[in-house]
């Protein structure tokens, strides 16, 4: 469905006003809203109570409204909002970074969509990862950046994050082909040190992944872990002796 900035602001603001407003659900997927709804959005979600889950995704013109959402949902002490899916809206750095200072402290989000927000980047990435492991209150189980332009500094933002991590179950950093071997590695050997892991779905396809890695989540699955899914699909330098490995695992 095509809506257009005015239609959805109209909304937003509507539902803002209306202070009884039992409105949990908000899926705006796919609507072509650009920076107008975002920021109405955004002035929604500074207040609001009530909305539990909010879907913007394949909106990429909302790319300048990420930080002011970010923003927004880590000055509403009281939302409740559990699953933000803000998967290509054309986020970059900053919004990245704006997302870290709200995974600092908030306590509601149990799913977090990133995919394909391309220029994200390494960087916040791995400010995103340091913000989830500094907030010992934090109750995300979902994170999927699919597609970021994750490299070697954010695969060993989350091995740090992994090492401790008690909240997350589903993680999918697939198609980040820069994550690099050394990282995959330090991810697997991470998982095998946190005895208290709750992962059961690790995703990792098309990183560039190689032999280091795949000995150490051979490792890793010799071990008593958590994991019932693990996808190491496309990682073309993983070799033979990687997955003869694996498999005796």
């Amino acid at each position: 469905n095509k809506l257009d900035d005015p239609l959805i602001t109209a909304i937003v603001d509507g539902t803002l006003r209306n202070h009884g407003t039992r409105l949990s659900v908000l899926n705006l997927r796919k609507t072509c809203i650009g920076a107008v709804a975002g920021e109405a959005l955004a002035r929604l979600l500074r207040s609001n109570h009530s909305l539990e889950v909010l879907d913007v995704r394949n909106n990429p013109e909302l790319a300048a409204a990420g930080t002011a959402l970010a923003t927004a949902l880590r000055e509403n002490a009281e939302t409740r909002m559990r699953n933000l899916h803000l998967g290509n809206t054309g986020l970059g750095p900053a919004a990245g970074e704006a997302l870290a200072v709200l995974l600092r402290s908030n306590r509601s989000l149990e799913w977090l969509d990133l995919d394909r927000n391309t220029q994200l980047g390494d960087a916040a990435g791995a400010a995103l990862a340091g913000a989830l492991r500094e907030n010992a209150e934090t109750r995300l189980q979902y994170l999927s950046l699919q597609n970021c332009g994750l490299g070697p500094n954010a695969g060993e933002g989350f091995a740090v994050l992994l090492r401790s991590n008690r909240s997350l179950e589903w993680v999918n950093m697939a198609h980040n082909t820069l994550l690099g071997d050394a990282a995959g590695a330090a991810l697997a050997g991470a998982l095998q040190e946190n005895g208290e892991t709750r992962l059961q779905t690790l995703i990792l396809l098309n990183c560039g992944l190689g032999p280091t890695a795949g000995e150490g989540f051979a490792a890793l699955l010799r071990s008593s872990c958590s994991l019932e899914v693990l996808i190491l699909g496309q990682n073309l330098q993983l070799g033979d002796t990687a997955g003869a490995a694996l498999a005796e695992a």
